[in-house]
């Protein structure tokens, strides 16, 4: 059964396919299934596997970050706060451009904001 994080990294990867990698929607998809799939590349080929790695985690750490704060009955995080956080928290593979992993993070911090307003 899909969670909210795996529509957010869905609907990212369908975001950024056009501006990244074409292939994006279906490495996210890989990454949700059951499974341990590996975190770290070398290979220029497979950076695509590892930023959507990044938006798998990203979606999941960012949205249990929106609902805790929310649950405590506090104002959610304003999306700079919340993009900042998840840039500390998350490791970033260092074989991903910096500019591909913010705007990743960026825009599933956006949507994010999108899931909490359905």
């Amino acid at each position: 059964m899909p969670t909210i994080p795996d529509d957010i990294a869905r609907s990212t990867a369908l975001r950024l396919a056009g501006e990244i990698d074409p292939a994006l929607p279906a490495l996210v998809e890989a990454q949700l299934q059951p499974g341990a799939p590996p975190r770290r590349f070398a290979d220029p080929v497979t950076a695509g596997i590892a930023l959507a790695a990044l938006i798998v985690t990203a979606a999941k750490t960012g949205w249990d970050i929106y609902r805790d704060v929310k649950k405590d009955g506090k104002d959610p995080p304003a999306p700079p706060v919340l993009e900042r956080r998840l840039r500390i928290e998350l490791k970033i593979d260092p074989a991903l451009p910096a500019a591909q992993s913010q705007r990743a993070i960026a825009v599933v911090v956006e949507e994010i904001a999108r899931q909490d307003e359905r």
